[in-house]
């Protein structure tokens, strides 16, 4: 298979697993710090523990290979994972929705000033039109006052897009232990505020989240960077956006208004029309 398919797939597959995530901290009930603590520390197990009896012999070293980049996706994960959970405590979701949407024009700065590789025009079309959508989505609710809710959901986006980068440059080196310690600084910052889940929904929430779909979307957006570009993996990541709603729509019953039907369709639309032109393009290039 060729590498950029499968990184299309394995990227498409991470997020696909994060789009129940709302629905999951809706259904957990419980505060920021819980979460942090909760998710961070399951997580973390969850990216260390497999991989303990997969690697084998090879498992000190290749915690060792991640050297300085790995310690830097470690902190871009937990900053932009704790700059999301925060904003969202401090301002409207509709506006940390639009601002996090801000990530594949991130990567495209980033990918075209850290790894001298550009962007090509159809990804920043592609990422404008799904900015667009992203808007559509959360039409009613956004707020123009900005504040500091605001300014954390860009930090958001700025360091998940500078993880993306980061990973793509050092390709060569797994950096799935580096993702592993991002979630465990996230589960200490949490670590002396936290509450036990309510009940036996509650704990569901919180294990089938921390044990299951949050690990498989790391694993999927630590490994897909290193065959795709970061912007094509912050754009996959907008996917979220269109299929979350549609978990929270099923189980709890919260209907999407027309805004972000129409918002969902122009995401997918720019997402599937820059994946298409990308494999047409790499088509036509001489062997």
């Amino acid at each position: 298979m060729d590498d950029h398919v499968k990184g299309l797939l394995i990227t498409a597959g991470g997020v696909m697993a994060i789009t129940p995530d709302a629905l999951l901290i809706k259904m957990s009930g419980m505060a920021a710090p819980s979460l942090f603590f909760w998710r961070g520390m399951l997580v973390a197990l969850m990216m260390t523990l497999p991989f303990v009896f997969i690697w084998r012999g090879q498992f000190i070293a290749n915690w060792r290979a991640i050297g300085w980049p790995g310690i830097g996706v470690a902190w871009c994960y937990a900053i932009s994972t704790g700059c999301f959970v925060a904003a969202n405590t401090m301002t409207v979701a509709a506006n940390v929705l639009v601002i996090v949407a801000t990530a594949p024009l991130f990567s495209s700065i980033f990918s075209t000033l850290l790894l001298r590789e550009p962007t090509p025009a159809r990804t920043w079309i592609a990422s404008i039109v799904a900015l667009a959508g992203v808007a559509l989505v959360g039409a009613d609710e956004i707020s123009r006052d900005a504040g500091l809710g605001e300014l954390l959901a860009l930090g958001c986006a700025a360091f998940v897009s500078l993880s993306f980068v980061i990973i793509r440059k050092a390709k060569s080196v797994s950096m799935i232990p580096g993702t592993a310690l991002g979630a465990f600084i996230m589960g200490l910052a949490g670590c002396f505020w936290f509450d036990v889940p309510a009940g036996e929904t509650e704990w569901m929430a919180v294990l089938v989240s921390g044990l299951f779909f949050i690990p498989l979307a790391y694993l999927g957006l630590t490994v897909g960077p290193r065959y795709i570009s970061a912007p094509e993996v912050g754009l996959f990541l907008l996917l979220e956006t269109v299929v979350g709603p549609i978990w929270v729509w099923l189980v709890l019953a919260e209907t999407p208004n027309q805004w972000g039907l129409i918002g969902g369709a122009l995401i997918l639309s720019a997402l599937l029309g820059n994946t298409i032109l990308g494999l047409r393009n790499r088509s036509r290039r001489p062997a």
